[in-house]
Order: C-alpha cells, then sequence, then structure tokens
C-alpha cells in the first residue's frame, strides 16, 4: 500500500525510484563494495528503499535502527540486542544458517539468546562491538554470502559512544570482507560527521551512493491519486492539488497526508496542523540536548526569512543582550545542517519543518 506509514519492504509499496533500487541492488551485489551510503533530506524514502532493495535480494541483512538517540552505552547495547533479535526472528526459515549464526552468537561473552530474543551486556562482561561483527563475518563465510549490515540515520550515534561504535564498524571495513556495510543518514550528517571529518574513524573509506530525492509535482500528484485509487477513494481535485502545493515533494508527509485522509477522513488543513505537530515534537527533541533558547531563536529567524548572518548574529545579540561569537552560531548551524533540519542555503528542509519552526 502506497500510503502504509510503516517504511516500505515490498517492491509494490515503493513508488518509483526504479534508479535508485536498481543502483542500490546492483551495490550490495559487487563483491568489490565494501561501503554503501544512502543519503538524502528527511522523510525522502532512505530506509523505505533500502528495505525494499534488500528484501528483493535473498540474502539475510542485520538492520541497525538510530532513529532514536543513543545516551548510553545500555542503549548502545541494547540496539544492538534489538537488531539481532529481529535478525534471527525475520531468518528462522533459512534453517541451518541462522542455527550457524545463533551458535556463533552464543559463543561471544556477554552475549545470551532464549528464543529469537538476543540479550548483549552492557556491563563489565560486554562483549567488544567487533566481537559481535567478527562472528557475523565469519559465519556469513562459511556460508558463502555476503551479510549487509545496515546502520539507519547514522549521523545520530556521535561522542565517545558513537567513536566507539564507529571504530568497530572501520575495523570491518578493513578486514571484515563478509559484510557489506550500508549506511543511511541525512546528506550533511553522513557525509560530513561520520565519513567527512578527519577525527572520524570512518574518515578516508572509499564508498558508493545513493541518493533519494523529493518528488517533482507531477510524480507527487501521481503519488496521491495511485495511493487513493488503491484504496478506492476519491479524492476532489482542487484538494489533491492543496496538498501537493503545501507538502512540496516530500514523499514522508504525502504518504502520512494520504494515510490519514483515507483512514480518518480528514481535511488538508487539519492532517497538515497534525503534521506540523510531530514534527514541532521532532524539533524539541533535537532541542532538548542543546542551549535551547538560542536554537529557537535561530530556528524562527530562519522560519522567518532572516538568513543572513549579521541578521542572524544581531537577532540573536538582542535576545540575549550580550556579544554573540562567529564560533557559537556556525556551531549552531552546522548542527542544524548536519539533522537535515536546514540545507546548505538555510531553507528549512521542508514545508512543514518551517512551519513547525515558526511555532517555537
Amino acid at each position: 500500500m502506497l500510503f502504509d506509514p510503516k517504511p516500505k519492504r515490498r517492491r509494490e509499496d515503493l513508488f518509483d525510484f526504479d534508479n535508485e533500487l536498481n543502483s542500490l541492488a546492483r551495490f550490495v551485489n559487487d563483491p568489490s563494495t565494501r561501503l554503501i551510503v544512502v543519503r538524502g533530506l528527511r522523510r525522502t524514502g532512505k530506509t523505505s528503499l533500502t528495505l525494499t532493495a534488500l528484501n528483493g535480494l535473498t540474502t539475510p541483512y542485520v538492520f541497525i535502527d538510530v532513529r532514536e538517540f543513543v545516551r548510553s552505552r545500555r542503549g548502545l547495547y541494547e540496539l544492538l540486542s534489538r537488531a539481532l533479535s529481529e535478525f534471527l526472528r525475520a531468518y528462522d526459515g533459512l534453517g541451518l544458517i541462522v542455527r550457524e549464526f545463533r551458535r556463533a552468537l552464543m559463543s561471544v561473552r556477554g552475549v545470551r539468546i532464549e528464543g529469537f530474543g538476543v540479550s548483549i551486556s552492557w556491563g563489565r562482561d560486554r562483549p567488544l562491538i567487533s566481537e559481535l561483527l567478527r562472528e557475523l563475518d565469519r559465519v556469513a563465510g562459511r556460508s558463502g554470502v555476503r551479510l549487509p549490515l545496515v546502520i539507519d540515520e547514522a549521523q545520530r550515534l556521535g561522542g565517545p559512544l558513537g567513536l566507539e561504535f564507529w571504530n568497530a564498524i572501520a575495523h570491518a571495513y578493513d578486514f571484515l570482507d563478509n559484510l557489506v556495510l550500508i549506511i543511511t543518514g541525512s546528506e550533511m550528517g553522513v557525509l560530513e560527521k561520520v565519513l567527512g571529518d578527519p577525527e572520524s574513524p570512518m574518515y578516508g573509506r572509499a564508498f558508493v551512493e545513493v541518493s533519494t530525492r523529493k518528488l517533482t509535482w507531477a510524480e507527487s500528484r501521481e503519488f496521491l491519486s495511485r495511493g487513493f485509487s488503491e484504496l478506492g477513494i476519491k479524492v476532489p481535485e482542487d484538494e489533491l492539488t492543496q496538498a501537493v502545493n503545501l507538502l512540496d515533494g516530500v514523499v514522508g508527509w504525502l504518504t502520512y497526508y494520504g494515510y490519514e485522509r483515507a483512514v480518518g477522513g480528514r481535511d488538508v488543513k487539519s492532517i497538515v496542523n497534525e503534521a506540523i505537530k510531530l514534527a514541532r515534537q521532532e524539533l524539541e527533541n533535537f532541542l532538548s540536548t542543546r542551549v535551547s533558547t538560542r536554537y529557537r531563536a535561530i530556528l524562527k529567524m530562519l522560519a522567518a526569512g532572516i538568513k543572513e548572518w549579521g541578521d542572524i548574529k544581531r537577532g540573536l545579540e538582542q535576545r540575549e543582550g550580550r556579544t554573540i561569537s562567529d564560533r557559537v552560531i556556525h556551531e549552531a548551524l552546522t548542527a542544524l545542517k548536519q539533522h537535515s533540519i536546514i540545507d546548505e542555503n538555510l531553507n528549512l528542509t521542508d514545508p512543514i519543518l518551517r512551519m513547525a519552526a515558526e511555532t517555537l
């Protein structure tokens, strides 16, 4: 279903993106490929593209979902536990190969498996992440498969824990030939924070990339028309036009509108208002770990179209009643770019985010 709000996993549920899908599948099957980057703005279908491509292949894969910020080692190891539990559960039907993976993981210190549930200790007896990856690589090699390891929204793994994690991934890139690494994330976030920073363990590693994009006006209109047709729902042409104009080709918001319209029968305005609330909560989550008042002021200025560096600086200094250094402004804008909230031209990356920023 085109309007399914969950990430797509089947080709028939993924709108268009044939070229991107074929490129990603080709890279996964190419034994010379070590690292694939799937990049794009928020809600442009990175996760759906990745899952659909991998589910179209016969090879099992491990999917690490980093959409929630990891703030402790316990959180990191619970993230890995969930990923490996889902891996064993999803591929139980493969029989022998999954039993081999299970046996290999159970041999690692600090790992316990009950049924499909994998529990990895995060205390003193915790395993090294590189140990877990080494066992996955060993079984994959013995079984004659290349195992894709997906890190979804990779830019969110930062700080000391991120350093620990990316050191293990860099080791896998260099030495574990039976793993193919796939990292997804925002354009600035992945390329600058993970791959472009000289202090990152992944710096200098060669990669291939696949990019998602916004839909054109015509594609957006076709997406909505096909989605409502699938469900046997007739929507007035002027309403479709209004939705397309408001949502600016962001497939995630188009999907949200289609789903809410189909399920609740609400009008465009009320659905957009709900979307703004969701986007505002995402911004609040981002602000919760930063100097909130300063970032709020910057976002409100950007949403109002104030993008000149001097104007932003004067606006902040007037609000805070003190001198603000250029470095502080640079760091704030860089963080907003890395999290795909604004683009290189300091525009909010989609209209819903812009309207949400206006309410901060």
